[in-house]
């Protein structure tokens, strides 16, 4: 990311509207794609679930993207759904947008495996608290990422 990131994304309230750290309590940084970049979140309950988020602008929704910024999105979101899946290979993968709560254009790619304890219902519930949590050590995060990375490359993906 470049250091006019404020002049670029124009928000002022919206938490993606800045620069991320590349590691915070909440997400670890695998690599900035064409329109976005893909963090591999704190939380992983659900083994390699990663979070893309179109970092150009600020955007709320897909139809707010110009077909560039669509083609470019959609390869990405294309290109670390693959790594992903190749890495911890799921029974199957969920890929989610829904922007409730941060209201910028994001994806939350949630591989899911059959003995996950939510298999054949959504991830998400009601109460947050119902949520499943395991929070992934910075050296695990970080040996995740880079298999992850290494996956990302075009010439595998």
């Amino acid at each position: 990311m470049t250091d006019d990131w404020e002049a670029r994304v124009g928000g002022a309230d919206c938490p993606f509207d800045r620069q991320l750290p590349d590691c915070d309590d909440e997400r670890y940084r695998v690599r900035k794609l064409s329109a976005s970049t893909l963090y591999l979140d704190r939380n992983q309950a659900y083994r390699g679930h990663g979070v893309l988020i179109f970092d150009r602008r600020h955007a709320t929704r897909i139809d707010e993207l110009s077909a560039d910024e669509w083609r470019d999105c959609a390869d990405d979101l294309r290109r670390a759904c693959a790594a992903i899946v190749s890495v911890v290979q799921p029974d199957h993968l969920n890929v989610e947008s829904l922007g409730n709560m941060v209201p910028h254009l994001h994806w939350h790619i949630f591989p899911r495996f059959k003995d996950d304890g939510r298999w054949g219902k959504a991830v998400w519930t009601t109460d947050p608290a119902d949520m499943p949590v395991q929070i992934l050590d910075l050296r695990g995060c970080a040996e995740l990422a880079a298999l992850i990375n290494e996956s990302l490359d075009p010439a595998t993906v």
